[in-house]
């Protein structure tokens, strides 16, 4: 079973200056936003052999099966590219890219896309109310997917999507990353009025070989966790989609708000060759850029 995750590190915050945001031992600098042609980007994906941004669009209902939804192409630089790269979807939210597919969840679908002909190649349909929402990818090549409405995550494995873990512990999962031999899971909180939630969620460590959950630091209530990335061994960055926060959360119990953009920050990408951390803002249809140092 694992325990609670502690270690000492202390981070001092100090407020922002211009576009310039510094805490002891970290600055991030805007680098770039795209045009506010986006329509509520929810998600962006990086694919290294194309050096090429994907951004996912909802465009309506983030539960409503209205065929609005879209994939955009985006430069390294932020330009838009091409606004609807792949169409026809309805409102997809989380992205990852392995080898030539890029997988996509959207509500009840986990789509699998060929970045080289921008096409839909396979459809894992789940029968039901559902809310996929965040994907991640581990070495070996399985898929897990969120479900924040059934406090599931799913595996694709062996062409099979499958339920892989159900708890009422994961507090309505979001965001979601693999670190190594563990699941990284940053919940939203159990909704009490359409999406608002008396407590809000926290981090949570799951295990991959025996599915056993653990809070991350205290377990102490963070925000609507959406986007989910890891700064270092010890620290996590986060966003928190309600008040519009980017956050970092260190296994010691320490949170330290790094940005506040309003409400609408979304699932984050962070490129740690690169020190770019890359945010979707779904209120502002734009995509954002911050170097971190």
């Amino acid at each position: 079973m694992i325990k609670k995750i502690t270690a000492s590190l202390l981070f001092t915050l100090i407020m922002p200056l211009s576009n310039t945001v510094t805490a002891d031992e970290l600055v991030l600098t805007e680098q770039w936003q795209s045009k506010a042609e986006l329509k509520q980007p929810e998600s962006v994906a990086y694919d290294i052999m194309r050096r090429s941004l994907y951004v996912s669009n909802i465009n309506g209902e983030p539960s409503a099966k209205d065929g609005n939804g879209f994939i955009s192409l985006i430069a390294n630089d932020g330009k838009i590219e091409k606004l609807k790269w792949v169409d026809g979807l309805n409102a997809p939210k989380g992205m990852a890219i392995f080898g030539k597919n890029l997988f996509v969840a959207d509500i009840n679908e986990l789509l699998v896309i060929d970045v080289e002909t921008a096409k839909i190649t396979k459809r894992f349909t789940l029968d039901g109310e559902h809310f996929l929402n965040d994907v991640a990818i581990d070495r070996s090549g399985i898929i897990y997917v969120t479900d924040t409405s059934t406090n599931r995550i799913y595996r694709l494995y062996r062409g099979q999507l499958e339920i892989w873990l159900e708890d009422k512990k994961l507090d309505n999962p979001n965001g979601l990353y693999i670190d190594n031999e563990h699941l990284i899971v940053g919940s939203w909180g159990k909704p009490t009025d359409g999406w608002k939630t008396d407590v809000p969620g926290h981090l949570l460590v799951i295990s991959s070989k025996d599915k056993s959950i653990a809070d991350f630091a205290d377990g102490s209530p963070i925000g609507n966790l959406d986007g989910l990335a890891k700064q270092d061994d010890t620290t996590f960055l986060v966003t928190d989609w309600m008040q519009g926060k980017l956050m970092q959360v260190s296994n010691d119990g320490q949170v330290n708000t790094l940005l506040d953009l309003g409400q609408g920050t979304a699932d984050i990408l962070y490129l740690r060759s690169k020190k770019l951390l890359l945010i979707p803002h779904m209120m502002k249809g734009k995509l954002i850029a911050y170097s971190i140092k």
